[in-house]
């Protein structure tokens, strides 16, 4: 597929099944995102690799979180604690914003927030199907911790990543005078 079919053909994927990516095209996603556009060559980014077991650990994290902010129903912590099941791989990416007279935490997150989208449409390219994910578990510094960071990080978000499990949903074509104007 070429970069332009892969960037007009996008489209998220929220079910998936194994396999998801091996170590040589993980590789090469997480290589797709170190090269997304990053003002002052910051490297605001991290990234944290959750897969087989380990995401397991990541549900009862997220399943920890939600009972620190007192939520009991049986139904809520059980989809938290399967959440991350639900693909064979999750890329999540954090901002580790670093100080700078000029270049903004923003800008920084904006700069993740790119590295996720390459690592995405690496995915895609390689024939993966992608969903990206944030929700209160990204904003949440119990779970920021638990993934290795430090405070002041934050998640952008939960890439999950793997085979495409049915049809994806079609998207329609938004007409570009809706949405673009030229000054």
């Amino acid at each position: 597929m070429s970069t332009l079919d892969t960037l007009l053909n996008r489209n998220s994927h929220p079910r998936l099944t194994e396999p998801g990516p091996d170590a040589d095209q993980l590789q090469m996603i997480l290589r797709a995102a170190l090269r997304a556009p990053d003002h002052g060559r910051l490297r605001p980014w991290r990234f944290v690799v959750i897969g087989g077991d380990r995401r397991a650990v990541l549900g009862e994290c997220f399943q920890h979180s939600l009972k620190l902010k007192g939520v009991t129903d049986d139904a809520q912590l059980k989809k938290a604690l399967n959440a991350p099941l639900r693909a064979p791989l999750v890329l999540a990416g954090l901002l580790r914003a670093v100080d700078h007279e000029k270049i903004s935490r923003d800008e920084q997150g904006h700069a993740v927030a790119a590295a996720l989208h390459a690592a995405q449409l690496a995915a895609d390219a390689l024939g993966f199907g992608c969903v990206w994910r944030t929700g209160g578990y990204a904003t949440d510094p119990h779970v920021v911790e638990a993934l290795g960071g430090d405070p002041g990080d934050q998640i952008i978000g939960f890439l999950y990543m793997g085979t495409r499990d049915g049809p994806s949903k079609l998207l329609s074509e938004e007409p570009l005078e809706s949405l673009v104007s030229y000054f």
